[in-house]
């Protein structure tokens, strides 16, 4: 017995007329009879009584039916099933994100994301750019929102996000704190709490960069592994930082955030990609990439400077 037995017998079931159950199959009525001839010596039973007045189903038919279109509506579930996960709709989706991305882009990819594609189980999680850039490699992530490093990294697709802005987090008793702006330049002399170069090196690099232009070498006296963990020791007095401004979503006693400027007077801003493997495995990863850049173009944010 095969699938195609049980689609013919069902679809005779339903017209009980062998000319019209042969059109719907397209096939002519001498193979559909032989056919339904096999299946009732395979099972053991006639499922079809036929006379003059036309075709009817037996006790053993009716019985049969249900358990027919029971089994045709399961095989179409399994073959949409495998389809849907070939072509990523169902499954899980591995994400890591740098905390300034989680904070404010992430809130506007995942809606779009999850109203397209509402069977995909996103699993997110945290951490660096060095170390998400190791878990990709090591195949422990499917995509990840970072900030870029400087020169690419063998077997990893960067899709940049535009730039996102920065701000200054000082002591609530600095003397820019009451200050709505500052120019990057009236940094030069306080001491920097700086994000690591061994954990976000992209990062660290463009805020080098940014000192460089405005005419001085920051004094970095404090690091820090993650852009979270800078606003404790902004708050103990041990210096200044230059963050992303998303962290001003995150209320901390005595620490205030100013708007921080270039020599030109513009937004100081830092690169944001998404990160994923060059010929990824997961399906999935296609339409995430797809979502974020439709809801940051939506939002202005893939161009933002």
């Amino acid at each position: 017995m095969d699938f195609r037995q049980i689609k013919q017998f069902v679809v005779l079931a339903t017209e009980l007329n062998y000319r019209k159950a042969a059109e719907r199959l397209h096939m002519t009525q001498p193979p559909l009879s032989i056919a339904i001839k096999r299946l009732e010596t395979e099972i053991g039973a006639e499922l079809f009584e036929r006379d003059r007045q036309g075709v009817r189903l037996t006790v053993a038919g009716i019985a049969f039916l249900d358990e027919a279109r029971r089994l045709l509506d399961g095989a179409e579930s399994a073959l949409q099933a495998a389809r849907d996960a070939a072509q990523g709709r169902v499954g899980a989706l591995r994400i890591c994100s740098v905390p300034s991305a989680a904070l404010n882009l992430l809130p506007r990819i995942l809606p779009a994301f999850s109203q397209r594609f509402p069977q995909v189980r996103l699993r997110l999680s945290s951490g660096s750019t060095v170390g998400i850039l190791a878990q990709l490699q090591r195949g422990e992530l499917d995509a990840a929102l970072l900030v870029p490093p400087a020169s690419g990294v063998p077997g990893i697709a960067m899709t940049p996000l535009g730039r996102q802005r920065l701000a200054l987090a000082v002591p609530a008793g600095h003397q820019l704190a009451g200050r709505r702006s500052a120019a990057l330049a009236e940094l030069d002399g306080d001491t920097l709490v700086a994000l690591a170069h061994s954990d976000s090196p992209g990062f660290a690099a463009e805020i080098a960069a940014a000192c460089q232009r405005a005419g001085f070498h920051p004094r970095v006296m404090q690091e820090s592994s993650h852009a979270l963990v800078t606003l404790p020791l902004i708050a103990a007095g041990l210096g200044v930082a230059i963050v992303p401004e998303a962290l001003r979503r995150i209320a901390i006693d005595n620490v205030a955030f100013v708007d921080l400027e270039d020599a030109a007077g513009e937004p100081l801003s830092y690169a944001v990609a998404l990160a994923a493997h060059a010929e990824p495995a997961n399906p999935a990863v296609r339409w995430f990439v797809d979502a974020a850049r439709e809801a940051l173009d939506e939002n202005g944010d893939a161009g933002r400077q």
